[in-house]
């Protein structure tokens, strides 16, 4: 229910100004649902493309890692895959777009690189190394990718529910005790009316 507006004359104005509010509300409320949808299709396209990359470099990897496993052995690929080659660091850049902060890409910086070679793990384990890499990335990208999409879904529907709680609650119960009040004044104007009239009518017989 509406807040108690102020009694006569006085509510009804309150009322009709903060209809007047709300209405507006619902307007701008729509224009950024409907910049926030177009927000998500753009991202649902990003996030799609960045899922496709990120599986194929992930088969890409795994090819490799087992044609590694089986030529060089298990003990060459945890040589290689410990510090200082096996780490890399993420730099994720942000966005700002209506009020929400969500990921704009990410950028992978591998750690100091090794002569797997000479290492001897061999060619087919640098090049597992490197697939790996290459799948790192990616994988940045998809999180990027999914963090943007989830946190863009989840304001459109945190403004669409909030628009709708404007339109099919808030503004309605406002209208009905708009209702009541004008329906309140014009019974006390009759009454007034009627009493002017009884008045006037009443000096008359006493004439």
């Amino acid at each position: 229910m509406p807040r108690r507006a102020p009694p006569g004359r006085a509510g009804r104005l309150w009322l009709v100004r903060r209809l007047e509010v709300a209405r507006r509300g619902v307007e701008v409320l729509d224009q950024k649902r409907q910049t926030l949808l177009r927000e998500q299709q753009r991202l649902s396209g990003i996030l799609a493309a960045a899922t496709r990359e990120w599986e194929a470099k992930a088969r890409v990897a795994t090819e490799w890692n087992d044609r590694a496993l089986a030529i060089a052995g298990e003990r060459r690929l945890r040589l290689a895959a410990s510090p200082p080659s096996g780490r890399c660091d993420v730099a994720v850049e942000w966005r700002n777009a209506l009020g929400t902060v969500f990921p704009a890409g990410a950028s992978v910086y591998p750690g100091p690189s090794q002569d797997l070679v000479a290492l001897g793990g061999g060619s087919v384990v640098a090049l597992a190394a490197r697939a790996h890499a290459d799948a790192a990335v990616a994988a940045a990208h998809y999180a990027a990718a999914r963090a943007a999409h989830e946190a863009i879904e989840a304001e459109l529907a945190a403004t669409a529910r909030r628009q709708r709680a404007i339109e099919r609650r808030w503004i309605p119960e406002h209208e009905a005790e708009l209702r009541r009040i004008a329906l309140t004044l014009d019974e006390r104007e009759r009454e007034d009316i009627a009493r002017v009239k009884w008045a006037v009518d009443a000096r008359g017989d006493r004439r």
